[in-house]
């Protein structure tokens, strides 16, 4: 492909190569770049790995070549024609999902992906004591695990400032690391504790590690993987919050009408939305029988005989949360009685925090000296909970989610528009689905000539005052 070429469709993209190899019995190789009829890459807010599917065209009995065992190498390089920036990743082979012949010589494969370093985390098992706060422990197992080609990034890191000069910054600097650890924007609640890992391979003991982590505020932390670079992200969900959109003034647009008007290829189209589906929304009910919208902790030290209790009030959490004039995407405030429904004790929930169990006054994971430090517990599960129970699923093009000058998708916040039905209204915006979402989970799905990304965006409140993004829409279009 010339570099000179201008794309004139925002779903393009150069898949340099795609090349399956096996190091077994004599090393094979196995070029499908040119055979590729699909590949999806999915990243998860709340995993730290990537899994996806390759589907391709088998003319040259790749099949019988590679005898698929589940180790097999798939390395992909891929480009949009508007940068010079190459996604470089590496999978290996799940297993062979499908084999569907297409004519007596051809096959069409799907196999199932999952990222090189996650693979490699199975065949890891830790029993080994750690100790240090959160993500100090988090780091010291990606070390240990990856031979020091892993690490995590803190809100302040490479997720603002480019790799660049984090790289330059570490090489000139010989206390970078001090130095990145007192720019945090998210810091954790919890002060530093002991952890032995319990037979555990990497990701399953990072994963207890960052459910026991909380914000300052109590909101959760999340560790994950993206398709940026290897590094994991570790982030406070309050942080995530508040960042200003990624597409601040520039906002993705849904409207059946807008879509009829306009071609389906050129600039015009790159923040449109194709697709749009709500669900999983309105199920209060659900909060309420899993005690996060009120009910009563009880967390018992057993070493020293104490029991400490609090009652939990979502609706008083989310005042210290929310920005003025927001609503909880939940019903914290509908009266049953003479209460508000989170002011019910719906559920009694008592857990085990043994305190003292080392010497020298070393914590360990679980202990608190608190109800309020105990009550980060209760917060953390309860705003994860309500994430889940609120999100929008939409599909646009891929031009601005590949990694281009830094991560793109999962953890980033994005500006939405849904044109609402002016017969009934002279408000255009449907400000109940429009607003500033959090990006949960994104599907890359690269196809023939076709790059398009399918995320759940998700929030904890709906704003009245997305006035601002409704008036640039506006001003833009000259059509309301």
């Amino acid at each position: 492909m010339a570099s000179s070429y201008t794309p004139f469709d925002p779903h393009e993209y150069e898949l340099r190569s795609a090349v399956l190899s096996t190091e077994r019995n004599n090393r094979h190789v196995v070029d499908i770049t040119s055979s590729l009829v699909e590949l999806i890459i999915f990243e998860n807010l709340e995993r730290p790995y990537l899994t996806g599917t390759v589907t391709y065209t088998d003319g040259g009995r790749t099949l019988e070549i590679m005898d698929f065992q589940g180790t097999e190498l798939l390395e992909i390089e891929i480009a949009l024609h508007t940068s010079p920036h190459i996604v470089k990743k590496s999978f290996i082979v799940r297993e062979v999902t499908s084999v569907v012949p297409s004519t007596d010589t051809t096959d069409v494969i799907t196999l199932a992906l999952l990222d090189y370093d996650s693979y490699l985390n199975t065949l890891i098992n830790i029993n080994k004591m750690y100790e240090g706060k959160p993500s100090q422990i988090i780091n010291n197992i990606l070390k240990d695990s990856f031979f020091s080609k892993k690490k995590i990034i803190r809100a302040g890191d490479r997720n603002v400032v480019s790799s660049l000069i984090d790289e330059l910054d570490y090489i000139r600097n010989p206390n970078a690391d001090a130095l990145n650890e007192s720019r945090q924007l998210a810091q954790e609640l919890q002060t530093s504790f002991r952890y032995i890992v319990p037979n555990l391979n990497p990701i399953k003991a990072i994963d207890a590690i960052t459910k026991r982590t909380t914000g300052l505020t109590g909101t959760p932390f999340f560790c994950f993987g993206t398709l940026a670079d290897n590094d994991l992200r570790f982030y406070d969900l309050y942080t995530l919050l508040q960042q200003n959109p990624i597409n601040q003034g520039d906002p993705f647009v849904y409207s059946s009408q807008l879509s009829q008007r306009t071609s389906s290829t050129g600039a015009e189209i790159a923040r449109q939305v194709s697709e749009l589906k709500s669900s999983r929304n309105g199920n209060t009910l659900a909060l309420i029988m899993e005690g996060d919208l009120g009910s009563t902790y009880e967390f018992i030290d057993t070493t020293h005989g104490l029991e400490f209790r609090f009652q939990y009030d979502l609706e008083k959490v989310l005042q210290n949360l929310l920005q003025t004039g927001s609503y909880p995407a939940a019903d914290t405030r509908a009266k049953f009685g003479d209460r508000s429904v989170s002011e019910y004790a719906a559920k009694r929930i008592t857990s085990i925090a043994t305190g003292n169990i080392y010497a020298n006054n070393v914590k360990n994971m679980y202990e608190e000296t608190s109800a309020s430090k105990h009550s980060s517990k209760a917060i953390q599960k309860s705003i994860r909970n309500l994430l889940r129970r609120s999100s929008l699923t939409i599909q646009v093009p891929g031009l601005h989610m590949l990694p281009q000058d830094g991560h793109k998708t999962i953890g980033r916040v994005f500006s939405l528009i849904s044109l609402a039905d002016t017969e009934l209204s002279d408000e255009a915006i449907d400000r109940k689905r429009s607003g500033d979402y959090l990006m949960f989970t994104a599907e890359h799905r690269f196809q023939t000539n076709k790059y398009s990304v399918r995320s759940d965006l998700v929030k904890i409140a709906n704003y009245r005052g997305n006035t601002n993004v409704a008036a640039k829409f506006t001003r833009a279009t000259g059509s309301y």
